[in-house]
């Protein structure tokens, strides 16, 4: 594959697990965020979806769902939500002409062929659990139980979309159980956007479920300090090199934040 000959699409990252994708059968988004912590201030702000024909939710928490109110109003974008998550943004004052469920049994939207498969969330473990804590103050974790509480994860879904022949998939959380990776293989993948965040051995994780889908191309995102002190960098490096000790044999596309790559 001629990865450098490949202009399908207009891929850019939003930061967290947030996309828009600009092809010329149309745009999409998924799970835009942002508001963001403290830390880097996103570029991008509710104008940035004008044109942005649909908006897929992975799942309910606040890092994919905060802002989808604000740019419902600034836009025409239909918003695709699993049960729960579209309830919630109901109650936030999504209009419910605008919102959609993000079933299973139906393309969603057809100029891109979008699907949506039932996924899982990552587990977040023991040592993970105690290195935020110890970042956080007690004023932090009071404000961490309200986000859980106000923003519940509900249902996770998976979306498959195809620009130009080339399967894309979307992984919104990496607790893929290891019969969801053997349903992502059969699919075919040419690019697989993967999640890095969310347990202490994330990159080892996500080297693992990557190599069972078997992409050509795996393009990760949710690795940047979106939330801090909730959220922490995690090192793509360590991410490939987990890839390559596994004979990983596709590419591995890193998109610097906020930027964009044409493909």
């Amino acid at each position: 594959m001629h990865f450098a000959t490949l202009k399908m699409m207009d891929l850019t990252w939003l930061g967290t697990a947030g996309f828009i994708v600009k092809t010329k059968e149309g745009e999409i988004s998924f799970d835009p965020f942002l508001s963001r912590g403290p830390g880097q201030q996103s570029p991008f702000t509710v104008k940035t979806f004008e044109n942005t024909q649909a908006l897929f939710v992975g799942h309910g928490h606040f890092d994919h769902t905060y802002d989808i109110p604000d740019i419902v109003k600034e836009s025409d974008l239909k918003v695709y939500a699993p049960g729960l998550t579209g309830q919630i943004l109901k109650l936030r004052g999504v209009p419910a002409s605008r919102l959609l469920e993000a079933n299973n049994k139906e393309v969603l939207f057809s100029p891109l062929k979008v699907r949506a498969f039932r996924s899982s969330h990552v587990k977040f473990d023991i040592p993970l659990i105690f290195s935020t804590l110890k970042r956080c103050t007690f004023k932090d974790c009071l404000h961490v139980g309200y986000l859980g509480l106000a923003y519940p994860k509900g249902l996770v879904q998976t979306y498959l979309f195809e620009v130009g022949g080339k399967k894309v998939l979307f992984i919104s959380s990496g607790g893929c159980t290891d019969a969801e990776l053997v349903e992502y293989r059969k699919l075919e993948v040419d690019y697989l956007l993967a999640p890095l965040q969310g347990h202490s051995s994330i990159q080892e994780l996500i080297a693992k479920q990557t190599v069972m889908i078997q992409p050509q191309v795996v393009i990760p995102h949710h690795h940047d300090d979106f939330y801090a002190p909730l959220s922490q960098n995690i090192s793509v490096d360590v991410f490939r090199d987990h890839l390559k000790f596994l004979g990983f044999k596709g590419l591995v596309l890193e998109i610097p934040l906020f930027k964009s790559s044409q493909i």
